[in-house]
């Protein structure tokens, strides 16, 4: 389970608000966010980039945060990115309560080599997510799968994957996670109908005289 992790958050000024502002605050290692829910009021907030991006790496989704002296509890509502992917520009902040359920995506991790793949086998994973509901205090930072048993044919689906008792599945048990499927390669030579391989010498085309020269040879 994920660690009681904080930021430390700061309220924004009004000549903090703004792009040109934004991208100020950007350049001197501060981070832009918005902090709303749970009946609270939607504050423009800012956080130290180096902080925030320690928690965003990890993949933790619910945390902690200090506040004007109080801390509380919140979970990454939204999270905007720079051009390539790399840097959090921006992010919105949901306050919430410690006993509330809550819905969430969770990132699958896989642990292990399949021995399938070591016998001519591709390893397919179709859910790279799973979404759970539990407790806002339980969230897993991640769903560990472990692969060490499949074979060629093999797989692991949603409802194989270990939850603690709290925490309820919100995809279809029989949902594909993981598997390894057999590789095929393509065959270059045609098959007939009934499964055999054509066979047999194939004639040449004559190319040169037409069946109207030949028929005149023949006359005289």
């Amino acid at each position: 389970m994920s660690t009681s992790l904080q930021l430390d958050l700061t309220d924004r000024t009004d000549e903090e608000s703004g792009s040109l502002a934004c991208q100020r605050l950007r350049d001197v290692g501060q981070t832009p966010g918005v902090l709303y829910g749970n009946q609270g009021d939607t504050v423009s907030v800012k956080v130290d980039t180096g902080q925030l991006k320690a928690l965003v790496d990890r993949g933790i989704r619910v945390l902690d945060f200090e506040m004007n002296g109080s801390t509380e509890k919140a979970m990454f509502r939204e999270l905007q990115w720079d051009t390539f992917g790399i840097t959090v520009t921006h992010f919105d902040l949901l306050r919430i309560d410690a006993k509330q359920r809550i819905e969430i995506e969770i990132p699958v991790e896989l642990r292990g080599t399949a021995p399938g793949t070591n016998s001519g086998g591709a390893l397919e994973q179709p859910l790279h997510s799973i979404r759970i509901d539990c407790l806002a205090v339980e969230v897993p930072e991640r769903l560990t799968v472990r692969i060490n048993h499949l074979e060629i044919g093999d797989s692991v689906t949603a409802g194989e994957i270990e939850l603690d008792s709290d925490v309820n599945l919100l995809v279809e048990p029989d949902a594909i996670v993981v598997r390894v499927v057999e590789i095929r390669e393509e065959e270059d030579a045609a098959v007939l109908e009934d499964g055999e391989f054509e066979s047999g010498p194939i004639e040449p085309e004559v190319i040169g005289r037409s069946a109207d020269e030949d028929e005149s040879d023949e006359d005289e």
